[in-house]
């Protein structure tokens, strides 16, 4: 009897599924279609999203390549000239679609940057190296980008703003960078220079003594051998 109670409850659910299918079925169409629908886009979303990384990396190994190849032309050649403006075109164009505060776009970045510090032009050189370190602070190019500005502002004689983005640099990363003893390094031979002798003494035994086989501690202890 029990049995047939159960069967009972069964058929009525049966018919009550049967007759909510029949009364709602161009809304279930519906339903379904657009599922399928977000399926297909999420699914061709993410191959279009896969495709253009694909290609925007393509692009910046070009650059790359294109850079590689300036080292190797003579810099007073029409070929230069015409290769240089072609690289300073196609990489100002991918800079513009790939900001510098993407992994991408900074790589673009630091390679017109190594064009900049070739042509000796020392103040975009510091302004696109320090656009990429505050970008990317956290990342191992912060501290290398804050040293390539350190180097182009002081070779742009503002020694100052030198002084601080070397200071800024060991204060920040410490002895986790592998930029650290070059920082301790020049700090110190700004220190020198200015003036501040005792000064540069200090950071020059405090860069022998927490990187002792750095080639800048050899440095500075001829230095203090001499001082």
């Amino acid at each position: 009897m029990k049995k047939d109670k159960d069967v009972s409850r069964v058929e009525k659910l049966a018919e009550k599924l049967d007759l909510f299918l029949s009364s709602n079925r161009k809304l279930l169409i519906v339903l379904l279609v657009v599922i399928v629908l977000a399926i297909v886009g999420i699914v061709v979303g993410f191959s279009i999203h896969n495709r253009n990384v694909s290609n925007s990396y393509d692009a910046l190994y070009n650059l790359e390549q294109s850079y590689n190849n300036l080292l190797m032309i003579d810099e007073s050649t029409d070929e230069y000239q015409s290769a240089l403006s072609a690289f300073e075109s196609d990489t100002e164009a991918f800079i513009a679609e790939n900001d510098v505060n993407r992994y991408l776009g900074a790589k673009a970045t630091m390679l017109l940057a190594e064009v900049r510090f070739m042509e000796e032009n020392w103040s975009e050189a510091y302004e696109l190296s320090l656009a990429i370190a505050e970008s990317h602070s956290d990342d191992y190019m912060g501290p290398l980008s804050y040293i390539n500005a350190a180097v182009a502002a002081e070779n742009n004689n503002d020694t100052d703003e030198a002084l601080r983005l070397y200071t800024y640099v060991w204060d920040t990363y410490g002895v986790s960078c592998p930029e650290a003893p070059q920082a301790l390094f020049n700090q110190a031979r700004i220190e020198y220079q200015n003036g501040n002798a005792e000064i540069a003494r200090s950071i020059f035994e405090q860069l022998t003594s927490e990187f002792p086989s750095s080639y800048y501690s050899a440095i500075a202890r001829s230095w203090l051998l001499t001082y």
